[in-house]
């Protein structure tokens, strides 16, 4: 369980220097997989977000790409006045890494 204003938790992951999968597309794939909506797309940052459930009033996913074939994910409460998480954004950013692995 995460806190702060808004709670977040964030991991990394790097595709490795030897793959030459697409990390965008793997990334693309992978939000599609777990039906996250993409909201923006930048060139070094992708912006997705969750649905509305019972635990959740949605988070925001954003993905940050770095030169070394490598990303950061940061899930993070929609509200900003939301300062507890009860595990959501650890549990989003763990599927994602399951997730983005298969798509690799």
């Amino acid at each position: 369980m995460a806190f702060g204003f808004p709670a977040y938790h964030t991991d990394q992951y790097s595709a490795g220097t030897g793959k030459s999968a697409d990390l965008r597309v793997a990334v693309r794939e992978t939000l599609n997989a777990l039906s996250w909506s993409l909201r923006e797309e930048a060139s070094d940052q992708i912006i997705a977000s969750t649905s509305v459930n019972m635990r959740s009033w949605k988070e925001k996913v954003l993905i940050s790409f770095f030169p070394d074939n490598s990303i950061s994910v940061t899930s993070k409460c929609a509200l900003p006045t939301q300062c507890l998480d009860w595990g959501k954004n650890k549990a989003n950013v763990s599927r994602f890494m399951a997730e983005i692995r298969k798509h690799i």
